[in-house]
């Protein structure tokens, strides 16, 4: 949608009200500025499954630890994707 019409406001909000409903969760604003930030979707992977799973897998690939999080209730907000 239009930018500065509230969805990032929004998104915050909702997420601060519901993610103590679990287990684990991770939000990030801005996700394009963070990949440009970063070392590329490898990077992103990696400080999504320290954020959830409390670790680092240094060598996840595209291969994600499925059997560990499919007994997890988790909430994940990407904002500003496109």
């Amino acid at each position: 949608g239009m930018g500065g019409i509230g969805k990032t406001t929004l998104a915050t909000t909702v997420f601060n009200k519901i993610f103590g409903q679990f287990e684990a969760s991770y939000f990030i604003e801005n996700i394009r500025e963070e990949l440009e930030k970063s070392r590329g979707l490898n990077d992103m992977r990696q400080k999504l499954s320290h954020a959830l799973l409390g670790d680092i897998h240094p060598n996840i690939g595209f291969i994600f630890p499925r059997e560990r999080l499919s007994r997890k209730k988790v909430l994940i907000v990407l904002d500003d994707v496109w």
